[in-house]
């Protein structure tokens, strides 16, 4: 009697991070070349960004003045993806942001987040910049990035890791295991 309790205890946990968490998509970005954009994006809605060098370890950060159909915002006190709830309360600009630093500059040592929305869709992406590496021209930029599918501002929902999705699995089957043994 105890078994198909928690089997529903269980299958709704698992329910639960899965479909919660299914709308943000994360993923990370190497060697993003100086002065050049990067689209983030679902393969059907993105944002579009641009960064330039600023100093060691410190870069700008472009709007629609010189990407394509987004505004950029400075995420202000944020040190982790969570903390964003809206993300349309920052102060956006057609302009730039910045300089900014990666986590090796930062006092907090986690590197400073970037946001952009699309000013046409109202999608909204997020990097974390994670390490400027070079100088000037042959600059590259290392970041952690998220994007929100389902076109809201609400990044405090990220995926669950893979480790909790093989446990709970991994606790079905034993359930599975022991009801069979039960009824035999």
């Amino acid at each position: 009697m105890k078994t198909p309790l928690l089997l529903s205890v269980v299958s709704a946990f698992c329910f639960l991070f899965s479909s919660a968490h299914a709308a943000i998509i994360t993923d990370t970005i190497s060697g993003w070349a100086e002065s050049s954009s990067q689209d983030i994006g679902d393969g059907t809605n993105k944002v579009n960004a641009y960064w330039s060098y600023n100093a060691p370890n410190k870069g700008w950060f472009y709007g629609d003045d010189v990407t394509i159909q987004s505004d950029v915002a400075f995420a202000t006190g944020v040190t982790d993806i969570t903390q964003i709830t809206d993300a349309s309360i920052f102060a956006f600009t057609s302009g730039s942001v910045g300089p900014l630093c990666d986590a090796q500059c930062d006092t907090d040592a986690v590197g400073d987040f970037v946001v952009w929305r699309n000013i046409s869709s109202g999608y909204y992406g997020v990097i974390r910049i994670d390490d400027i590496l070079g100088f000037v021209s042959n600059a590259t930029l290392d970041a952690t990035l998220w994007f929100q599918t389902d076109g809201t501002a609400n990044f405090s929902s990220v995926p669950i890791p893979p480790s909790i999705s093989l446990f709970g699995s991994g606790l079905l089957g034993l359930i599975r295991i022991a009801r069979r043994k039960k009824s035999v």
